[in-house]
């Protein structure tokens, strides 16, 4: 028979094992790799030009997390090493603290067509992510779909001007975010064409990027230097297609803050009467797509200022918006299909300076005022009765 403070002792020594052996689990479990999940973006697009090079993509998430990239299609011309494109087709990591980058570098492309890549990233051991990379043929370029796409003003040469399309990835769709007739002497579109619609401004990212950066598309030294720092004086890095308009995907958002997009625009109109306008222009998205362009016009190159590296621009004198859109609404049909009587078209031509209050009647106009003004031919595919209309409270405004 074993004795009563023998019993007692194993009793104890007992629980202190289980006890040592608990403490041992949990502290192995607290002291584990972090599990969840993280976010990863491009840093600038997933289109790029046919030279070589390499393109960034950023992640982000609890330290110490790990992370798996592979490359599942294009490993032929990409890879993670820019000094072995044999075998770097893999590659993991663990998230530290501050900038976390994964660069996938790329050989030129001297065919004529463009091609496709594609990557997965997974962190731990969550769902994959999957990106898309779009490298374009040589000599390229992503020229807008002129007599295709409502909201294109008719095209005017001009060796000055710039013609660009953006497109971005929406479930696995690429859909047009933005065109813009870029002018090169202004550093500055003199308009930015794209339509609303409820799949561009259904919020899918938690906020809007603020990534400044050069549009890829077009020289740098043509565009205004404001990635690190905005214009000099009371001037904005002003939106012509705004961040509220493309909240869909973190792509769409970020190729908003392209340098082409902006210009200097003051703090009192920016932060005032013309974010109430776009505001005002979104509530007027429907099944059908409202097509708008919004422009910069520069009356004269009296006015100037610095971009943020100290470069001379000069300042628009007046902007403007048309917009198309059906009555109903909900037709279903293409707008060179709809009679003159189920379309509605307005336009504003706003000065560039202070307004008081909300949006004032006198800068409604209709569109075919605000093409004698420009020179620009707006909704091309569109009767000329529709483009005399100048009924602002169609569109909400009194």
């Amino acid at each position: 028979m074993i004795s009563t403070s023998k019993y007692y002792a194993a009793a104890i020594k007992s629980a202190l094992l289980a006890v040592l052996i608990l403490c041992t689990y949990s502290c192995s479990n607290n002291d584990s790799e972090p599990t969840g999940d993280g976010e990863a973006h491009w840093k600038i697009s997933s289109t790029v030009k046919s030279v070589s090079g390499s393109s960034a993509i950023i992640l982000s998430g609890e330290p110490g997390t790990r992370w798996y990239a592979e490359l599942t299609e294009g490993a032929e011309w990409c890879s993670f090493s820019s000094k072995d494109f044999a075998n770097a087709k893999t590659k993991n990591g663990q998230l530290a603290d501050g900038l976390n980058v994964l660069y996938v570098y790329y050989k030129a492309n001297t065919g004529k067509v463009q091609r496709h890549a594609q990557l997965t990233l997974r962190y731990a051991e969550n769902p994959e992510k999957t990106f898309d990379l779009i490298q374009l043929a040589e000599s390229e370029e992503l020229l807008p779909a002129f007599n295709t796409w409502a909201e294109l003003p008719a095209k005017v040469d001009n060796s000055n001007y710039q013609y660009v399309t953006h497109y971005g990835l929406l479930n696995n769709k690429t859909l047009r975010n933005y065109s813009i007739c870029f002018d090169k002497t202004k550093k500055a579109a003199l308009w930015v064409a794209y339509p609303i619609h409820d799949v561009y401004t259904t919020k899918n990212i938690p906020d809007r990027t603020n990534r400044w950066a050069f549009d890829p598309t077009i020289p740098i030294s043509a565009q205004a230097n404001c990635v690190e720092y905005s214009y000099k004086g009371s001037y904005d890095r002003g939106h012509q297609v705004a961040s509220a308009d493309r909240v869909c995907t973190d792509e769409m958002n970020a190729q908003t803050f392209y340098m082409s997009n902006m210009t200097p625009q003051a703090s009192s109109l920016n932060g005032a009467m013309w974010g109430t306008l776009e505001s005002r222009v979104r509530t007027n998205s429907c099944s059908d797509t409202l097509y708008v362009v919004t422009g910069a016009y520069f009356e004269n190159d009296n006015t100037t200022t610095f971009d943020g590296a100290g470069n001379l621009v000069p300042i628009p004198t007046h902007y403007f918006k048309v917009l198309l859109r059906t009555i109903n609404g909900k037709t279903g049909k293409k707008i060179e299909d709809c009679a003159p009587e189920e379309l509605k078209s307005i336009g504003f031509w706003v000065e560039h300076k202070a307004y008081s209050g909300g949006i004032p009647t006198e800068i409604c106009k209709s569109v075919k005022e605000i093409e004698t003004k420009t020179g620009f031919t707006f909704f091309p595919k569109v009767a000329a009765s529709v483009k005399e209309q100048n009924a602002p409270r169609d569109w909400g405004i009194n």
